[in-house]
């Protein structure tokens, strides 16, 4: 013999390999199903770090697939009084609720008004004689429901904290963020 197999034996050898393998299909014969849809949500993201004295963004307790609570914290600040500032927001994305005092400022008042598509004028204080706070917590918290799916952000303009003599504190830094909102 030459070292070559017959060739009713070749196919027969290959016929077996071919039966161990489950016949070489490799997909499991019917269609893949979909992905599954995404789950509603509202995930909000701060651009901030959370440095001494600053005022960031932050997701609030409270937040879910229809309801965006952002908290306005104040990080490590020293003898704050008040705060003022423009925020613009997608209002494509997000409908404006209200505007709460938060535990910095709760015997305080906190007022949000529609300027524009887009933009609240928002201020947040303390009521009465009585000193600014220093630390860090919530100054107020702004509720929006979610209209649509998309992506947007969130800026600060004309941003001011004040003390209680209504000057404005130096070196505060502020820092807002981005929101996902999916259906």
């Amino acid at each position: 013999m030459s070292g070559r197999l017959p060739v009713s034996r070749l196919a027969a050898v290959l016929l077996s390999t071919l039966a161990a393998c489950g016949g070489g299909g490799g997909g499991g014969g019917g269609p893949t199903a979909p992905p599954p849809p995404p789950q509603p949500a509202i995930v909000f993201t701060s651009t901030g770090t959370s440095s001494p004295n600053s005022i960031v963004l932050a997701s609030g307790t409270g937040s879910n697939a229809t309801t965006l609570i952002l908290e306005v914290r104040a990080i490590s600040v020293t003898d704050v009084y008040g705060v003022a500032f423009d925020l613009r927001y997608p209002s494509n994305l997000l409908q404006f609720v209200r505007a709460t005092p938060g535990a910095l400022f709760e015997a305080g008042s906190a007022q949000a008004a529609a300027a524009g598509e887009g933009n609240l004028v928002v201020g947040a204080t303390r009521l009465g004689e009585v000193p600014g706070v220093t630390g860090s917590g919530t100054l107020l918290t702004l509720e929006f429901t979610a209209l649509t799916a998309g992506d947007g952000t969130f800026s600060f303009a004309r941003n001011s904290a004040l003390d209680p003599d209504a000057r404005p504190l130096q070196g505060v830094t502020w820092a807002a963020g981005t929101v996902r909102v999916t259906r």
